[in-house]
């Protein structure tokens, strides 16, 4: 049996009874309905504003600085680049300018696919990003292939300068032992005119004779005339050099010699009317002047009194 309620009226000063009032009834749950909802929303508030509102401004401020890092990497990635491209270019002009060749040709950049940097966050800035970084790693693998090609550029470009003739064959730093110098002078012999391929040094005989330049001894000839007992040296690059009426020899044929080493002394043999050396440098079998291979030794002052005392006509002595 269902209990009746009571409730006191202060009005009346008695209990009445509580009528069931179905309106009240669902005005109260109505009621109670509302609050817990409002209770949810501003519990969801208080939490959003309490975790939500800090970790969505820390992920904005790390988006910020992952930004600002991007930026600053591409400016220093443009740096670099540029420095790389000064480097290729300055290399360029070695090659045309020093060597006097054409410089290795550029390889293409081969790109990869960035379709799965574009997926991911700031993904435009990330491809551009390693688009650079793949240029610069194709540059410096351009400068290394470059390096070595020069220094295989510089080595022989040392080596040629070594072999070129730059020195007198004997010491001679006063210039007092030019006898003869090169071209036409009158043959000691015959008393004419004639070409003389080469320039007469006088010294006693056992001088030490040197080589000019570095090379390989091609030949080691004892005459009874001409040039008497002579060396001629190989130099490479289309290079001789002829020393003869030699006394002694210092080498045999197939010797590699370096610029400056002993090769013989001076002596008279073959066709000579006294002690001394005649050298001749040669290219391509051609006469040159050998007044003009003696840089090495000489500063400019004694140089140009070498070249005037050359041109003067001496009696030869071979």
């Amino acid at each position: 049996m269902p209990r009746t309620k009571y409730f006191f009226n202060p009005k009346s000063l008695s209990f009445e009874k509580v009528s069931d009032n179905r309106r009240y009834v669902v005005w109260r749950t109505i009621g109670l309905s509302s609050l817990i909802i409002v209770s949810v929303i501003t519990l969801s508030l208080i939490f959003s504003q309490l975790f939500t509102e800090p970790y969505e401004k820390a992920l904005a401020n790390d988006q910020k600085k992952v930004q600002n890092q991007l930026r600053q990497m591409q400016r220093e990635v443009e740096d670099l680049n540029a420095i790389m491209e000064d480097l290729r270019e300055k290399d360029v002009q070695i090659y045309r300018a020093i060597y006097g060749v054409a410089p290795p040709k550029p390889i293409n950049l081969k790109e990869d696919s960035y379709h799965e940097l574009m997926k991911l966050n700031h993904g435009s800035a990330l491809v551009l990003l390693r688009r650079k970084l793949d240029e610069i790693k194709l540059l410096s693998e351009q400068q290394d292939k470059s390096y070595a090609t020069l220094e295989k550029l510089i080595t022989k470009r040392e080596q040629m300068v070594n072999s070129i003739p730059a020195i007198m064959p004997v010491a001679n730093k006063d210039l007092k032992r030019m006898a003869s110098g090169f071209g036409y002078r009158l043959d000691p012999f015959y008393h004419t005119f004639s070409f003389h391929g080469g320039m007469d040094f006088t010294a006693e005989v056992g001088t030490e004779v040197y080589a000019t330049g570095d090379g390989v001894v091609s030949k080691v000839l004892s005459e009874r005339w001409s040039y008497g007992n002579h060396i001629i040296i190989n130099h490479g690059y289309g290079y001789t050099t002829v020393y003869a009426h030699l006394s002694r020899f210092a080498v045999k044929p197939g010797t590699k010699v370096k610029r400056g080493q002993l090769i013989g002394y001076v002596g008279s043999t073959g066709r000579s009317t006294g002690p001394h050396l005649h050298y001749e440098v040669r290219k391509n079998d051609n006469p040159l002047n050998p007044a003009f291979f003696y840089r090495n030794d000489l500063s400019d002052e004694e140089y140009a009194r070498m070249l005037e005392l050359s041109q003067r006509e001496a009696n030869r002595f071979d």
